[in-house]
C-alpha cells in the first residue's frame, strides 16, 4: 500500500484554527468517501511570521511562555467535544519544524504572511505551501487576518484564544473556508473525482 499524503495545517499558536482543521478535515474526508481516510494523513502546527511578531510587538503585546507545548484552547476543545471528536487530554500545541515541512505533501497556512515567509525560508517547498485564503478562493474580508481590531496589551492572547465570541467566529470562518477549499486541497494532493464537500 502507498504511503498516505501528508497534509499540514498551520496557524500561529496551534491552539485554535490549525488544530480545529486537523480534527475536522478527516471527518470531511470520511463523509465524502471513507476510503480517503487511508489516503491522507492530517496534522497541524504553529508558525509565527516575523511580520506578525513585529506588528504585535509594536502593539505592546506580550507572548506567553512557553509559546508552544500548551493545551488546546478551551473553546476549541469544547467545540470539538460537542461535535463528538475524541480530544486527548495530553494534546499539546507544537511549532512547525523543517522536518515537518520536508515530510509534508501540502501545507495550508491560516495567514498569507505565513505562506510568504515559509516560502522564503524553504524555497524548495514553495510549490506545496498555500494560504487558506487562496486555497478556498476567498476574496472577501477575513477578520482574523486583521490584528488592528484586537485589544492591545497583555490580554491579547486571552482574547484571541479565550474570548468565546471571538473564538467561535474564528472557528466558524475556519470551517467555512475549509469547506470551500476541500476540492482544491484534494486536487493539489493529486486525488481526483471529488468536486465538492
Amino acid at each position: 500500500m502507498n504511503s498516505p499524503f501528508h497534509l499540514v495545517f498551520v496557524c500561529i499558536s496551534n491552539r485554535v484554527r490549525s488544530v480545529f482543521s486537523e480534527f475536522l478535515f478527516p471527518k470531511m474526508l470520511s463523509e465524502v468517501d471513507k476510503r480517503l481516510l487511508g489516503q491522507v494523513k492530517v496534522s497541524s502546527a504553529g508558525f509565527m511570521p516575523v511580520k506578525v511578531r513585529e506588528r504585535m510587538e509594536k502593539m505592546d503585546v506580550a507572548f506567553p511562555e512557553p509559546f508552544y507545548q500548551r493545551p488546546m484552547a478551551e473553546i476549541t476543545r469544547a467545540t470539538l467535544l460537542q461535535r463528538g471528536f475524541a480530544v486527548p487530554q495530553e494534546w499539546r500545541s507544537k511549532e512547525l519544524t523543517p522536518e515537518m515541512i520536508e515530510e509534508a505533501d501540502l501545507i495550508i497556512t491560516a495567514l498569507p504572511e505565513q505562506k510568504e515567509e515559509l516560502s522564503q525560508l524553504y524555497p524548495k517547498a514553495r510549490s506545496k505551501i498555500f494560504s487558506i485564503r487562496e486555497m478556498s478562493n476567498w476574496e472577501g474580508y477575513l477578520f482574523f487576518e486583521d490584528f488592528t481590531i484586537l485589544p492591545k496589551g497583555h490580554t491579547f492572547w486571552d482574547y484571541v484564544e479565550g474570548d468565546p465570541e471571538y473564538v467561535s467566529k474564528v472557528i466558524a470562518f475556519t470551517e467555512e473556508t475549509l469547506v470551500r477549499a476541500f476540492p482544491n486541497i484534494l486536487r493539489e494532493l493529486g486525488i481526483s473525482g471529488y468536486k465538492k464537500f
